[in-house]
């Protein structure tokens, strides 16, 4: 086994360790990257962190890259995760676009320069939102595979519903006041129900503040609240243009409990491709025995920290946070 050359980063505070390699570079077998992965995320005993994407780098700007969740499962793709990894990537080859390849799926990572506080910020350009998956995010989607704007009891008695996949699962409720409690007891009851839910899904509540700002809280599926979803934010901003609450194109400012970011869409064809900008901060980097990650913990791990940006996030977030408490918003920050 090599040694983790490890980065841990965040977009809006989904804190996503980055390593260098293909995953089975550092394990050799899917049972202990699990037992790796699960320990170096756990928050008592290990590090701490919302998953781990490992990054293959091809040196020409191009690379692949796998990523897991917590519990050492892999995920289709982590938004905010992207624009960590992609940051890293722009850095290393002073680039100001590179294309990370992740199953099926070509991700293209620009740099966007930095805000007044001097935060990074990155866009992504994420797979087409698709409101008529293949496999059914809900049973009693239509004979078109589409679930849009209906209300479904088994979901809840008096909210409306749209099903989109961005390709994780996605159901998004638009909503006229935030109630956390709500988010929670509905976000459990898609968990509960597969029969009316058969594949699982995030559930994002999303409430307009303006014409072109949004406050997104998103309950995961087997993570619960986030701070942040990227793939939560892509799949409501495709269903405000959905609804025709807001232009495609339009680039909406989105707020979550962990900070601010941006999404539009582009229209490629007949489909949209959401892209999602925001910040990619660096919080320490170092290396680690992955052998250490095949015991129990607990995981001590000393990295250099990068203190500027990690308090140039914070002024932000201070900032962010106000706003929403301006608005009557007080979400958990989880």
């Amino acid at each position: 086994m090599s040694t983790l050359s490890l980065t841990k980063a965040h977009g809006s505070r989904n804190d996503i360790f980055v390593v260098d390699g293909a995953p089975l570079d550092h394990f050799a077998t899917t049972d202990e990257l699990t037992r790796a992965v699960g320990l170096l995320c756990d928050r008592k005993r290990g590090l701490g962190g919302d998953g781990v994407y490992f990054v293959a780098d091809h040196g020409d700007g191009s690379a692949r890259a796998w990523f897991y969740n917590p519990d050492g499962s892999e995920a289709l793709l982590c938004g905010n995760g992207m624009r960590c990894a992609g940051r890293i990537l722009l850095d290393r080859h002073q680039a100001d676009a590179v294309v990370v390849e992740q199953g099926p799926y070509s991700f293209t990572v620009r740099d966007r320069g930095r805000t007044s506080h001097g935060v990074r910020q990155v866009s992504v350009e994420l797979p087409a939102v698709d409101f008529a998956p293949g496999e059914p995010i809900v049973t009693e989607a239509g004979p078109h595979g589409e679930y849009v704007n209906r209300l479904l009891p088994a979901f809840h008695p008096s909210r409306h519903v749209t099903a989109v996949a961005v390709p994780n699962s996605h159901l998004i409720t638009v909503i006229d006041a935030y109630d956390e409690a709500e988010l929670i007891e509905t976000g459990r009851r898609v968990a509960d129900t597969p029969a009316a839910f058969p594949i699982g899904a995030n559930l994002s509540f999303v409430l307009p503040l303006s014409d072109d700002e949004v406050f997104i809280h998103t309950y995961e599926r087997g993570a619960g609240l986030t701070p942040s979803c990227g793939s939560g934010i892509a799949a409501s901003r495709a269903t405000l243009s959905r609804l025709g609450l807001v232009d495609p194109e339009l680039p909406v400012t989105v707020r979550n409990p962990g900070g601010v970011a941006r999404s539009f869409l582009q229209t490629v064809g007949d489909v949209w491709q959401p892209v999602l900008e925001g910040n990619a901060t660096l919080v320490y980097e170092g290396e680690l025995d992955p052998a250490v990650l095949l015991g129990d913990g607990p995981v001590e791990y000393a990295g250099a920290a990068h203190m500027a940006e990690i308090s140039a996030f914070a002024e932000l977030s201070r900032e962010n946070m106000k706003v929403l408490h301006e608005a009557g918003i007080h979400p958990t920050e989880v």
